[in-house]
């Protein structure tokens, strides 16, 4: 059949091939596109989207620059690359790279996987200098799976923080009260979602927040499932800890971006798809 053995239609967490470097490489080189490289200045010596991919790399492994250098850089741009070299483009590839290639993983797996509900949420990991940098996701949940469709960094005000991090979508969309904002609810409203968002009892104002309060008292025992969204930053903490070896802020958020791409990857190589299926066919035939 094609859930290949499995309820919710992907290959068992243990499966070989999720580590496996050349499928990493391929699918991460699928997500990320071409990235023009600046035109002042001089060019960088290998296009930016191996640097990208090489970054993705590292904290797939959840290995050091030095690693990186020694065991990957050959395989990914063609020649070794020096730690110092990783060291740099990791300080300075502009975010919105990684956000834009953890929406298009994201379109992949709901196309594959589809979704009930939706969560959104925000978490933080703690760099060298123990600050936090708390960022948005947007998660989607499947049956038993749940998987990232979108982040954004936390600009701690929940209109523009949730304009960032929603993409268009449907049925509920479930949310703290951190997010009981009348201007949060016409965002929600204006993507498709129909906001399941937990309401402070201090507020009550507003044409959005009224129409949202009547589906809340409706619906609200729906509203417990809401942790289901979270287990997504529990995944990312035992894999990963909840600490990065990190100075500057917007160096912790694009490791923690990458992070959430690395758990996207896991999850496509899960889902399976051409040459993957095949190979698991033979495994079990074989068995």
């Amino acid at each position: 059949g094609d859930n290949m053995g499995s309820k919710n239609g992907l290959l068992p967490r243990w499966y070989s091939s999720l580590g496996n470097i050349k499928l990493i490489v391929q699918k991460l080189r699928d997500i990320i596109p071409e990235i023009k490289p600046n035109k002042r200045g001089q060019p960088p010596k290998h296009p930016i989207r191996d640097y990208v991919v090489l970054i993705v790399l590292k904290e797939f492994k959840n290995a050091s620059l030095r690693d990186a250098e020694t065991d990957w850089s050959e395989y990914v741009c063609g020649k070794r690359i020096d730690h110092s070299v990783i060291h740099y483009w990791e300080q300075n590839i502009p975010a919105e790279i990684i956000e834009n290639a953890v929406r298009k993983a994201g379109k992949e797996l709901e196309k594959i996987l589809g979704y009930g509900f939706s969560v959104i949420d925000a978490t933080s990991f703690a760099n060298w200098h123990n600050e936090n940098s708390s960022f948005h996701v947007l998660t989607r949940v499947h049956e038993g799976t749940v998987y990232p469709v979108s982040v954004t960094m936390d600009t701690y005000s929940p209109i523009p923080n949730t304009k960032a991090v929603l993409i268009p979508g449907k049925g509920f969309l479930m949310a703290d009260k951190w997010y009981d904002v009348n201007g949060v609810f016409r965002v929600v409203y204006k993507n498709g979602y129909i906001p399941l968002i937990s309401p402070q009892r201090t507020r009550g104002r507003g044409y959005w927040r009224r129409k949202a309060r009547k589906v809340y008292s409706r619906e609200w025992m729906k509203y417990r499932q809401r942790g289901r969204g979270e287990s997504v930053f529990g995944s990312l903490t035992n894999w990963f800890g909840d600490r990065l070896h990190t100075r500057k802020r917007l160096t912790t958020y694009l490791r923690s971006c990458a992070r959430i791409l690395c758990y996207q990857i896991k999850m496509l190589i899960r889902a399976g798809s051409g040459c993957l299926r095949v190979c698991l066919l033979v495994m079990l035939v074989n068995n």
